[in-house]
């Protein structure tokens, strides 16, 4: 029975520095794959950063081409809205000028 108690006391005491150099070791694991995460995440903002920007520079002239055509609409608009005011308002002084008098209801003498 003293036999085994002192395996039992032995295994025990092997276990107890297994664990303890096993967290050390996972410690130094977890923070040497917590900075490869570190950079792979960087590394990945990084590319996605280039990646948006090349975008961004792709749809300029398309931005820049779309700016011109509501530039050229809206003139146009406007040049069509002045259009029509004032031919309304030719219409309007036509209207008024080229009306006859009005009739008197009593015979002129």
């Amino acid at each position: 029975m003293k036999r085994i108690t002192s395996i039992a006391t032995a295994l025990t005491a092997l276990f107890g520095l297994a664990v303890s150099g096993c967290d050390k070791k996972t410690s130094e694991d977890l923070k040497q794959k917590a900075e490869e995460t570190k950079q792979t995440v960087e590394r990945k903002a990084k590319e996605a950063k280039e990646a948006a920007d090349k975008q961004i520079e792709k749809a300029k002239p398309k931005v820049k081409e779309f700016g011109e055509k509501a530039k050229d609409a809206t003139q146009e608009a406007m040049e069509k809205t002045k259009e029509a005011a004032n031919s309304a308002a030719e219409k309007l002084k036509e209207a008024t000028t080229t009306s006859p008098q009005p009739v008197s209801p009593t015979p002129a003498p």
